[in-house]
């Protein structure tokens, strides 16, 4: 680009474009010219062997305007005159990133030169900002047009050029940069010039790679170490020092590969690449599965952002993972984490620290099922979980070996369907915190609690249930648990309480007052013991609606400790079975008294035992309690030796049957006697 000024004797103005060829002869005129070159520089994404540089020059359109011309009369060069032009620039950069240009003179010299070399005057640049025109005579600068608050700058040296654009986008774009230029007096008549030079320099483009799906992975782990012997996996610091017997294991559309390799010698599997980043294939389930007795997998230099699908991802199989570092695991995207922290169950290494998931974001999770199966992980801190989405927590918990304490309190548990097993067998677990917890969508909670062998404390405050069709064995065997209050449940859809409170050994307070039971059928086992004696003494169902049960088998059995029993609302039409309904209850104190002057026992079949091994001297009955439906004989009474009907008749060895299951009045014996 070419900036000219003409000068002739008689004042006249003439403005001439020139292209980047002047004609040799300027007749007369006196020229100042500014040539400008441009120097282009891009990168496109190549691949290259670890070590050496990648990329290579790509295409970046950059047009300029290739000659400004100056024209000054003599009149103009007397009176200081200052005049400018713009040069304009088109740049189109198809890389993504963008690109910034910069300005300089061509060298470290920045005077407009005179161009015959005998004549020494010149034109230098400004030396600091000037606003409005350049004031100072004998000078030029430029100036950026959008940028006219910052003033006319000087033009900087070749080794300190000036950014006058940037941008993060691709695209075309015009750039402008004005040239100015204060004449004077001094001036020898001539032409005047200097190159300027225009530089655009394209943003780096980052590379990434993405490892292949985890279950290849896996398999690659295992091709490298068949003896299952590795204890660590971890990012190198270095490329593998044979690159040929290293195993690729990365996507064929990865700018760069991924380099897995395994050092004996440190029993560590190690990964590199030279990519900016790394990411973890959207499949990474089983990518770390059953890897051996592991003192660290690090998950450092992996992105995760991509990741939908963890199952399995650390499960350790028949062995232990010590210590997993997840610190930069993004799991925002993550929709599958089933089985993720799963252990098959062989304990064969001690001091496992705890896994850190306080940064988790679980937003978009829909499977938890099995996700800390059998872990000896010593803790769980997890109540930061976003559970919005979950689905499934199938098993979720299920033989946890070392945790005391849970608190999942306040999770949003509205879409989760299935809760099958959720703690079975969790031990160790002394704390369990639900409370919150809507449970919305859930109709199966069989088993839910099942096992939990060292529970002493279970908070279920606004526990809902309102959907609930099956609470069989719900809190079966938490025998050292011994309040429970379930003031929040609706049972109003519950057909299946069987086994519900079983084996509760030390049951001694429980809140049932919200309980609907009009749509139960099975209440076998009810608060069934087989052979322990829980202290409760005291238990009132006199809220219950059991007109639709048929099954009361075991209901009361083993609550040796019995007392008082509030039964007497108990529609018993419909019940077939009540065998060994009050077994080994109320033994302590003896003496005592049961009422089921209420039961109409018009359908039952089965009443095998049903006061068997009973303390109590007094059962209140009324005629609707009847065994016309059984034919064969059938125990209804053993080692009852306090009982005594209302005539006096006492039990012994031959009062067993039952037709002993009746009033007692004179020339008719029986067992039970009228409520007064």
């Amino acid at each position: 680009m070419f900036i000219k000024i003409n000068t002739k004797n008689k004042q006249k103005l003439a403005i001439n474009k020139f292209f980047h060829l002047l004609p040799p002869v300027l007749l007369g005129f006196a020229t100042l010219i500014f040539s400008i070159t441009t120097l282009l520089f891009s990168q496109i994404k190549t691949f290259a062997a670890p070590g050496t540089p990648s990329g290579a020059p790509g295409i970046l359109d950059f047009s300029v305007k290739p000659t400004i011309g100056l024209h000054f009369t003599s009149s103009e060069i007397q009176s200081n005159t200052f005049k400018s032009d713009t040069a304009v620039l088109w740049c189109d950069a198809p890389n993504p990133t963008g690109f910034s240009v910069f300005l300089s003179s061509i060298d470290e010299d920045t005077n407009l030169k005179h161009s015959e070399s005998s004549i020494t005057t010149q034109i230098p640049s400004i030396t600091a900002p000037q606003f409005g025109n350049i004031s100072t005579p004998q000078t030029w600068g430029y100036r950026i047009p959008n940028k006219a608050t910052e003033g006319w700058k000087p033009i900087p040296k070749n080794s300190n050029p000036d950014r006058i654009y940037t941008t993060n986008y691709g695209g075309a774009t015009k750039i402008g940069a004005d040239f100015g230029v204060k004449a004077s007096s001094n001036l020898t008549p001539g032409v005047y010039s200097k190159q300027v030079l225009f530089t655009a320099i394209t943003n780096r483009v980052p590379t990434s790679a993405t490892f292949i799906t985890g279950p290849n992975v896996n398999d690659a782990i295992h091709t490298i170490d068949p003896g299952y012997d590795v204890k660590y996996f971890k990012k190198s610091n270095s490329a593998p020092a044979n690159l040929a017997t290293a195993t690729v294991v990365s996507t064929t559309d990865s700018d760069v590969p991924i380099y897995l390799w395994y050092d004996a010698s440190l029993k560590t599997i190690f990964w590199w690449s030279d990519a900016d980043t790394v990411y973890a294939n959207q499949n990474s389930n089983h990518m770390f599965d059953s890897l051996g007795d592991v003192e660290k997998i690090d998950m450092d230099g992996i992105n995760t952002s991509r990741v939908k699908y963890m199952s399995y991802m650390f499960r350790s199989g028949k062995n232990l993972y010590k210590e997993i570092n997840l610190a930069s695991l993004d799991t925002s995207n993550v929709e599958d984490m089933s089985h993720m922290f799963a252990t098959a169950g062989m304990k064969t290494m001690e001091n496992l620290l705890p896994l850190d998931l306080s940064h988790f974001n679980t937003s978009k999770v829909k499977n938890m099922e099995g996700m800390f199966s059998g872990t000896f992980a010593p803790s769980l801190n997890i109540r930061s979980f976003d559970t919005s989405n979950v689905e499934n927590m199938r098993l979720m918990f299920i033989d946890l070996n070392n945790v005391t304490d849970l608190d999942l309190s306040g999770w949003n548990v509205k879409k989760v369907n299935n809760i099958q097993a959720l703690f079975v067998r969790d031990n160790k677990l002394k704390n369990l915190n639900l409370s919150g917890w809507e449970l919305d969508s859930v109709t199966d909670m069989n088993s839910m609690f099942s096992g939990l062998s060292d529970l002493t404390s279970l908070n279920l405050t606004g526990f809902t249930t309102k959907n609930v069709t099956n609470m069989a064995h719900m809190f079966a065997s938490t025998v050292k648990l011994a309040d429970l209050d379930l003031s929040s449940f609706d049972t109003s859809k519950v057909t299946n309480m069987s086994g519900m409170f079983s084996n509760m050994q030390a049951l001694n307070n429980i809140n049932l007052s919200s309980f609907n039971t009009s749509n139960v059928t099975d209440m076998s086992s009810l608060f069934g013991n087989a052979v322990a004696n829980p202290p409760i003494s005291s238990l009132d169902l006199s809220n219950f609606d059991t007109s639709n049960v048929t099954n009361m088998a075991a209901m009361f059995q083993g609550l040796s400790n019995l007392t008082e029993l509030k039964i007497q609302s108990f529609n018993t039409e419909k019940v077939t079975n009540m065998y060994r309904m009050f077994y080994w209850s109320f033994m302590t104190p003896a003496n005592g008294t049961l009422d089921i002057s209420n039961f109409d026992t018009r359908s039952l079949t089965n009443g095998e035992g049903m006061f068997q091994y009973m303390k109590v001297k007094t059962i209140y009955a009324s005629p609707s309690f009847t065994t016309n439906l059984i034919t064969s004989p059938m125990s209804f009474f053993m080692d009852n030796y306090n009982l005594t009907g209302a005539n006096g008749t006492t039990w012994d060895y031959s009062k067993q049957d039952r037709v002993y299951a009746r009033i007692d009045t004179p020339g008719n014996p029986g067992l039970f006697t009228s409520k007064p």
